[in-house]
């Protein structure tokens, strides 16, 4: 008797699928689609943390701009935009918002833009889900849900960069 092992493969291979978090954490609205939304794990009274999100598409004729967000336990969050140069992080608060094209996509990796967080006042553990929103232009105030990651590939910001940056500003600024 000859027993094909390819539909339990097959099913194997679609179960890990759907219960890995990148693949089955999507939200669509309107004519975004927000591709796994996720913060930096950080421990309940911590100074802050960073939110990313993997992608967010455009399917719209016209564009949207990202302006915000908020996380339960941590408030809401300013965009920065980080900037490299020679090896070397430095960022910015992007107030402008974050256009996304219409017909087009952008990314908020951890090494392009981030939300940044002000102080936790409810631990963010990691696998854990926590509900938020994202601020647009023009949808509004949109609910995600945010995946809590230990993810650390955010760049760390040179300290002298950091206190060059602060000197003769209004210390808006914040390294994580």
């Amino acid at each position: 008797m000859k027993v094909s092992v390819l539909p339990t493969i097959v099913s194997l291979a679609l179960a890990i699928a759907m219960f890995s978090p990148a693949a089955a954490h999507q939200v669509a609205v309107g004519k975004l689609k927000i591709g796994h939304p996720w913060v930096h794990e950080a421990a309940e009274g911590a100074p802050g943390t960073y939110s990313c999100i993997i992608e967010i598409h455009n399917d719209g004729d016209e564009p949207e701009r990202l302006l915000g967000a908020t996380i339960e336990g941590a408030g809401a969050g300013v965009l920065y935009k980080l900037t490299e140069s020679n090896g070397h992080f430095t960022s910015q608060p992007f107030e402008e918002g974050l256009v996304i094209p219409a017909h087009g996509s952008v990314e908020l990796s951890p090494t392009t833009y981030q939300f940044r967080f002000g102080k936790i006042t409810k631990a963010l553990t990691a696998d854990d889900e926590v509900d938020g929103t994202l601020v647009f232009e023009k949808l509004h105030s949109v609910p995600v849900t945010f995946m809590v990651e230990q993810d650390d590939t955010a760049p760390k910001e040179d300290a002298a960069s950091a206190e060059d940056e602060h000197a003769g500003h209004d210390h808006a600024h914040h390294k994580m």
